[in-house]
């Protein structure tokens, strides 16, 4: 358990872990911010009690309690003749944290964010661009309150994710000591996100107009591609692609449905030519801190390129990697050859912004979606995806023609003319 007090209007916390009492100041004095990090501080206490944290050497076990798990390094003391160098403000953080983004989010969701904190500082006006710590709890609840009053619940619940995320990477580059939004409540009442569509079936709600800029990019999340369509698409990466990997950068996920992540954890010892599968290592959500591993068939055309591409690629343990053998490769440098066989085709919606129709996760929607629209069982698709939700089934489920189709025959309402009356 964990207290909070206060002294000339500062809130501090008073907690206690492996039989000592730390005393700490919060450094902020809203009541509604002080609630979040104690509710933080005692949920790292949880994590600590019951062995998924560890405190790291050196480092004060206070310090590392109210970081929320977050201080890998000891504080190092305030020189007293050097002056605190004067915090940024929201709007600056904001900027940099969309710079350090770029090229590690798939380009529709960096828009995405990039718009949702864009409306953050339009709700915040001059405050914006005062020092970060003047912005608390009760700031960022009103902005979501505010919105949720303008837009879709779905909408406000997307804009709430976005300030967790941004808060996070605030106090990871030690801007605060603790996020504002670590209290920021889910919203409920949206309903289901809308079904996977195809390009042809995007383009017609676009061409009617009337959406937002976060609307047209929602509308293409959604996308999913035919067979034709992607064998077309891949045709194009493999005649435009300047780097070696590129072509397998879209073909691994396209024929397996697998993401980004596990494209680029992707090793030769877990690919098996001889019997024709490959595993993939995910570390998905909350299991980041311990992979799980699902088996995949290999399509007999992805197998004769990744027999061809080992040939000739001699070193490394990565099936994506440098000609030196070094790897994995990054998230960034992945992203930039991913795109870049698509750059000046019709599979490009902005060159100068990055944005296009298909990232890494338009061909997990497009093999689960392929999958059932040729009736393969719910239970295979979920083997092949792994962590399947209920959710996200229902985003293709309209695509087992047969199965609706069987079960809407099964009856028959018309009137039998030569059955007696009564």
């Amino acid at each position: 358990m964990a207290n909070l007090g206060h002294k000339d209007g500062v809130f501090h916390v008073r907690f206690r872990f492996r039989g000592k009492e730390f005393k700490k100041s919060l450094k902020t004095k809203d009541e509604s911010s002080a609630r979040a990090a104690l509710h933080l501080i005692e949920l790292t206490l949880h994590r600590l009690h019951t062995g998924q944290l560890q405190v790291p050497e050196a480092v004060d076990p206070g310090d590392f309690v109210v970081s929320g798990g977050m201080l890998l390094e000891p504080i190092q003391p305030a020189i007293a003749s050097e002056p605190a160098a004067p915090l940024p403000t929201t709007r600056e953080l904001i900027d940099l944290y969309t710079a350090s983004q770029k090229n590690l989010l798939a380009p529709s969701y960096h828009a995405s964010q990039a718009m949702h904190l864009r409306h953050l500082l339009r709700h915040l006006g001059k405050r914006g661009d005062q020092p970060c710590d003047k912005i608390g709890f009760r700031d960022l609840d009103g902005f979501l309150q505010t919105r949720l009053a303008e837009r879709h619940p779905n909408t406000a619940e997307r804009e709430r994710i976005t300030l967790l995320q941004f808060y996070k990477w605030v106090v990871r580059q030690e801007h605060m000591e603790v996020s504002p939004a670590a209290g920021l409540a889910p919203i409920k009442g949206g309903e289901d996100r809308p079904p996977f569509r195809t390009a042809t079936e995007i383009e017609r709600v676009l061409e009617r107009g009337g959406l937002t800029d976060e609307e047209r990019l929602d509308a293409w999340e959604c996308l999913y591609l035919s067979p034709p369509e992607i064998a077309g698409l891949l045709a194009t990466v493999k005649a435009n692609a300047t780097i070696d990997y590129g072509f397998l950068l879209h073909a691994i996920p396209a024929y397996t449905g697998i993401r980004r992540g596990e494209v680029l954890r992707l090793r030769w010892v877990d690919v098996d030519l001889d019997e024709g599968y490959l595993s993939a290592r995910s570390r998905k959500q909350s299991k980041r801190k311990r992979e799980t591993i699902r088996r995949i068939t290999l399509h007999p055309e992805l197998k004769a390129e990744l027999q061809t591409w080992r040939e000739k690629q001699t070193r490394g343990q990565h099936v994506i990697c440098e000609s030196d053998g070094s790897g994995p490769i990054s998230n960034d440098r992945a992203n930039r050859v991913f795109w870049q066989p698509m750059r000046k085709t019709g599979w490009c919606l902005d060159n100068g912004r990055d944005l296009f129709k298909v990232g890494f996760h338009t061909y997990r929607h497009s093999f689960a979606s392929n999958l059932a629209g040729a009736g393969v069982d719910q239970r295979v698709i979920d083997e092949f995806m792994g962590h399947t939700t209920e959710a996200m089934r229902k985003r293709y489920r309209h695509l087992f023609p047969k199965a609706k189709k069987s079960a809407i025959e099964s009856f028959s309402l018309r009137t039998n003319a030569n059955s007696p009356a009564g």
